[in-house]
């Protein structure tokens, strides 16, 4: 079984065109083949298991078959010669195999023993049952643990819609799922897996346009159609220019930060070998109402070999949590009440009316004894005398219960 052949280049080149994971296809050679391609799928498909699907191509004389399976191609029972016998319309045409990925050599499966003759089906069987355990169960443990697991590797879908989740939101998340995956094209299933309409047009108009498009193409296309329109300069901008809010836990500060970050780093604005130095910086620089918080975390120290966002979070929260709790074991300061007893009431409110009585004694007629206008007195007045005036004041000042008191010390009539 060909490994290293001359056809594995082409093999690669095929997954790469069609976006097949190299892992989970076979290259199959022969001698020209003058049968259809449905027919050789519905003939592999009785002596191979797992197979989903075969594309063909005439080249060099010869005909190859491209396989693509529901999983690695080192999991699935090939003949130890690295030769495929499949009759077709009657004869028995020779393929030769190539794997397009390495085969892991310290692995054995118990369809590879019974393949090679190591291992009957009975002595599977019997050497698989548990003793005390019913035949029911067996089957059903059997059938769990045949179940695929890829539906819980899907992203979540994203159509682009208004309605729908914003863009920022599911990158995030897709980005982080798709680190874990080493192959391209895996990748790139992914993504198209993921999209709907209008979001997989564009997909699907990139991929016209540029067939040997990545991944991060891809991502980069549904930035441009549903993203976030500001330029890294304006994030950039943005980003130093933010502060903490009054009342915004310095957590909620730091997160909000990292967001924005996030953005200017996807949008190329910063480079991700500095976004641990940019946060440390800028959240020093917000904080405007806990800066004790940074005093005792002492952050000037790190600057120059500063925490990660996730580090950095978690010893922010921590400092936030130790500060509540001090302040919860305050004692309150305590507040005054005012006794409310019937007889200190009736007392309080005698005291009220002298006190009143009081100030009103005290208080002054405030105009001119001579003219009777306000702003100035009768000492310092160049008006002409008006008596009529001033005792319609004196009057209305009668009226108001300010007479007494104040005629001990004052004229009861301008002097002239």
């Amino acid at each position: 079984m060909a490994a290293g052949s001359e056809f594995q280049p082409i093999g690669l080149a095929w997954c790469k065109k069609d976006d097949v994971r190299p892992s989970h296809s076979l290259l199959l050679v022969s001698n020209p083949i003058a049968i259809s391609t449905d027919s050789i799928l519905v003939a592999l498909c009785d002596v191979i298991q797992h197979l989903t699907g075969v594309s063909r191509r005439e080249e060099s004389g010869k005909t190859l078959l491209l396989l693509e399976f529901d999983q690695n191609t080192s999991d699935v029972v090939l003949p130890p010669s690295g030769e495929l016998k499949v009759t077709l319309s009657g004869r028995e045409v020779v393929f030769a195999v190539h794997r397009l990925t390495r085969v892991r050599s310290d692995k054995v499966t118990v369809a590879d023993l019974k393949a090679r003759g190591l291992l009957s089906s009975t002595d599977k069987d019997e050497s698989a049952q548990p003793a005390g355990v019913e035949g029911p169960t067996v089957a059903l443990q059997a059938a769990l643990s045949k179940c695929k697991i890829a539906s819980s590797r899907r992203l979540a879908p994203f159509s682009g819609v208004a309605t729908g989740e914003t863009f920022d939101a599911w990158v995030e998340v897709a980005q982080g799922q798709l680190d874990e995956e080493d192959e391209e094209a895996e990748k790139k299933r992914r993504i198209r897996e993921a999209l709907r309409a209008p979001a997989a047009n564009i997909i699907t108009d990139l991929r016209r346009e540029n067939p040997q498009a990545t991944s991060e193409d891809y991502l980069q296309a549904l930035e441009l159609a549903f993203g976030d329109t500001h330029t890294a300069d304006e994030l950039s901008i943005k980003f130093h220019s933010l502060h903490q809010k009054q009342g915004e836990k310095p957590s909620e500060f730091l997160t909000r930060l990292q967001g924005i970050l996030r953005k200017l780093t996807r949008k190329g604005g910063a480079p991700a070998d500095k976004t641990n130095k940019m946060l440390l910086t800028q959240f020093m620089k917000g904080t405007l109402y806990n800066e004790m918080l940074l005093v005792n975390l002492q952050l000037k120290d790190k600057i120059e070999t500063p925490p990660t966002y996730l580090a950095l979070l978690k010893m922010v929260r921590r400092e936030e949590a130790e500060q509540a709790e001090k302040v919860s074991r305050r004692e309150p300061k305590p507040v005054p009440q005012p006794i409310k007893t019937a007889k200190h009431g009736k007392l309080s409110q005698g005291e009220s009316k002298r006190t009143n009585t009081k100030e009103s004694t005290h208080q002054r007629p405030n105009f001119c004894f001579k003219c009777g206008q306000d702003g100035h007195y009768r000492t310092r007045c160049d008006n002409q005398p008006d008596p009529e005036k001033v005792n319609e004041r004196f009057v209305s000042f009668y009226l108001q219960g300010n007479e007494r008191g104040r005629q001990k010390k004052a004229d009861s009539a301008p002097k002239n």
